[in-house]
């Protein structure tokens, strides 16, 4: 598949992808039982990704267009680098988060927070420890 292809695939995924959410923003809306911080924040996840997608997809078009890869075989490995260092540390974070509910709080009458409220504590802890290690990464903290 040349780069053409893989580019207009990559494009028609994202579309399907901010599609779909549209219509989950739109329909968890409308529904009556519904909070409307959970439309407030599904909204905002949405642009996100919208916005992020269009950069990365204004980058690829860049990138096909001149022929010349915009990322370097040293950056790449940085990042791969960043992610596999950031995978262990999400990893701890996790066990760690596990370890203080049911160990210490396991006898107290504090409510737990909901399994939604768990994972997006760990999502943006997972993102915030992958975008640390790669700043001291490609800082030359550290070395591929």
């Amino acid at each position: 598949m040349d780069k053409r292809m893989r580019f207009r695939a990559f494009v028609g995924i994202l579309a399907a992808v901010i599609i779909v959410g549209v219509l989950f923003v739109e329909g968890s809306a409308f529904a009556a039982d519904t909070e409307n911080w959970a439309v407030v924040a599904s909204a905002v996840i949405l642009v996100a990704i919208a916005l992020a997608a269009a950069l990365v997809a204004r980058k690829r078009l860049k990138e096909t267009k001149s022929g010349i890869p915009s990322e370097d075989e040293r950056s790449t490995a940085l990042k791969m680098r960043a992610g596999y260092l950031s995978f262990f540390v999400s990893m701890y974070l996790c066990m760690a988060l596990g370890w203080i509910f049911l160990v210490l709080l396991e006898d107290t009458t504090t409510d737990f927070p909901a399994v939604g409220e768990l994972m997006f504590i760990l999502v943006a802890a997972m993102g915030t420890t992958y975008l640390v290690i790669w700043t001291a990464v490609s800082r030359g903290k550290g070395t591929p």
